[in-house]
């Protein structure tokens, strides 16, 4: 895919994320959205961004509790949208939607992820832990041979620290569908 197909795909996800969210988000939440799938660059979206403020296609309309700018999908937005929005796949644009949701409930609750890596023994532990404003709500250490495999895991935590705080808890819950979806 050329580089002006890439830019037009990140402009319709950022226009389809916030035409469909129920709030304004900030550039970096926005960010944090897109990203999960990898469906994009950061450089590929912060560029599809700029062109989206500078089109009027979206706009700031305050600032977040954080003094971080929040921006909305405008009319012409919108409109951009509707003409668009076909090209998304559906399971993509469903995915990506879902991420973007749950990003959204993460950063309400303060939900915080956190890893470390530790010589330990022969090996390395590497420790991750979620929690939220009061309480830990998932914690966890893992024994790694090797430093580099262990940096893998705090990184592959780092990422994906929902996806698999969500496949323990249903694994631990016996609901193993998850898994497979």
């Amino acid at each position: 895919m050329n580089e002006k197909a890439i830019r037009t795909q990140a402009k319709i996800f950022i226009l389809y994320i916030l035409g469909n969210v129920a709030e304004p988000v900030e550039f970096t939440v926005l960010n944090d959205m897109i990203q999960q799938d990898g469906l994009v660059t950061y450089f590929d979206f912060a560029a599809a961004f700029s062109d989206l403020v500078e089109q009027a296609q979206i706009e700031a309309v305050g600032e977040g509790e954080d003094g971080e700018v929040l921006y909305t999908v405008t009319e012409e937005g919108r409109a951009v949208l509707d003409m668009f929005s076909h090209e998304l796949v559906p399971d993509v644009r469903d995915r990506v939607l879902r991420h973007a949701q749950r990003v959204l409930v993460t950063k309400r609750r303060g939900v915080k992820y956190h890893s470390t890596v530790a010589p330990t023994g022969n090996g390395w532990t590497v420790t991750c832990t979620i929690s939220d404003r009061t309480k830990t709500l998932f914690s966890t250490s893992v024994y790694a041979a090797t430093r580099e495999y262990a940096e893998k895991l705090r990184e592959s935590f780092e990422d994906r620290s929902d996806i698999i705080y969500r496949g323990v808890m249903t694994l631990f819950s016996g609901d193993v569908n998850f898994i497979f979806e």
